[in-house]
């Protein structure tokens, strides 16, 4: 077996020490490097074919080159487009990433932070499940890991997130534009700051029209706790539309009302979060406010890129811009059911009935 080429079987081929190869390897060769000397170095890496270990250059940055990358749910379209984004951008920048899933539980979030603790990772894009465990993020902060929280906000760390109160005001509002007033919505864990961003969006458009939710209730961000909760609802409550803080529960809504015999949208019209491009399958196509994720999760890495390794932490979080999506699970509610809303609501209406129709629309 052919030995492989070592650093110093470099250095004596280019006549230099090992440092210099080093310096010129790792890209750190200064102007006092006479070009020449790069030169013979690089030719001398060529001649025999040298490949410096990953191990090696770690050594030399003081750094394991890994991201540890924990989402509460990586079979969620959703966190697995947010961890590709991640990696994307860590491929990049010559990292690996570790991913781990919480599975919705504090206590496996948890140890896996204790698991990041001990590789010595060097940083951590987090989403994490409810309030963070503040003392094993801070022993990753008083070790110099740096921790990027992503989607969510959690008030003293880095973070990205999306516009998520404006996306679901926008969205109850083009609810309430098709003249439902029977709403009620279903909601992520309580203690994430998405969730409380998303339930806070719809109470203040309802508000706006005096609108009264019909029920809020609080969940988890899956299939199984969407199904269930609408079930609930759907059996005690007559409601016009269900509105879900997420595209899967969303999913679990449409089935829910199957089950009970009620066509979506003719008898229920049902809208999600996130618009996850894989979910645009499903029939009929979902109505939706789309989330930037895997920007999201570039952006993540691309903030703990910028702060690994800097002598100070400083406040850095980015608010990314959403969309509203129109699908045809939300149709427009008959005319002659009672509208229990603000007139200010039904004037809006009317006046966009007379606006299509003078421009030669039809509704």
């Amino acid at each position: 077996m052919t030995k492989k080429p070592t650093i110093r079987d470099v250095a004596a081929l280019a006549g230099v020490s090992p440092s210099t190869v080093s310096r010129v390897v790792t890209g750190q060769a200064d102007v006092y490097m006479k070009p020449t000397t790069r030169s013979r170095v690089l030719q001398a890496i060529e001649e025999l074919n040298y490949t410096p270990t990953r191990s090696a250059q770690r050594m030399r940055r003081k750094r394991c080159g890994i991201i540890g990358v924990l989402v509460p749910d990586i079979s969620n379209p959703y966190f697995s487009l947010l961890a590709r984004g991640v990696e994307s951008i860590a491929f990049e920048k010559d990292y690996s990433t570790l991913i781990c899933d919480s599975n919705h539980s504090e206590h496996r979030e948890s140890r896996y932070l204790d698991l990041l603790v001990g590789e010595q990772v060097d940083g951590v894009v987090f989403v994490p499940v409810g309030v963070p465990d503040w003392p094993r993020i801070n022993r990753m902060l008083d070790q110099g890991t740096r921790v990027v929280v992503a989607d969510r906000c959690v008030e003293g760390l880095l973070g990205v997130e999306a516009a998520n109160w404006q996306g679901s005001y926008s969205l109850t509002q083009h609810v309430l534009a098709q003249g439902h007033h029977r709403i009620a919505y279903i909601a992520g864990p309580p203690a994430v700051r998405t969730t409380q961003e998303r339930v806070r969006g719809f109470e203040d458009a309802m508000a706006a029209v005096s609108c009264e939710p019909v029920a809020i209730r609080y969940g988890e961000y899956t299939f199984d706790s969407g199904h269930q909760l609408a079930m609930d609802i759907i059996k005690r409550d007559s409601v016009d539309a269900l509105m879900a803080g997420d595209d899967l529960v969303a999913l679990g809504a449409i089935r829910a009302a199957q089950a009970n015999a009620l066509h979506v949208p003719d008898d229920l019209s049902v809208t999600g979060f996130d618009a996850v491009p894989l979910l645009s399958i499903i029939h009929p196509e979902l109505t939706s406010v789309r989330i930037p994720v895997f920007e999201i999760g570039q952006e993540s890495m691309s903030m703990l890129a910028r702060h690994i390794g800097a002598p100070e932490l400083k406040e850095d979080r980015r608010i990314l811009e959403v969309q509203l999506i129109p699908g045809a699970s939300c149709r427009a509610r008959l005319r002659n059911q009672e509208n229990h809303c603000s007139p200010l609501l039904e004037d809006s209406q009317q006046g966009g009935d007379r606006r299509a129709q003078t421009s030669g629309g039809t509704k």
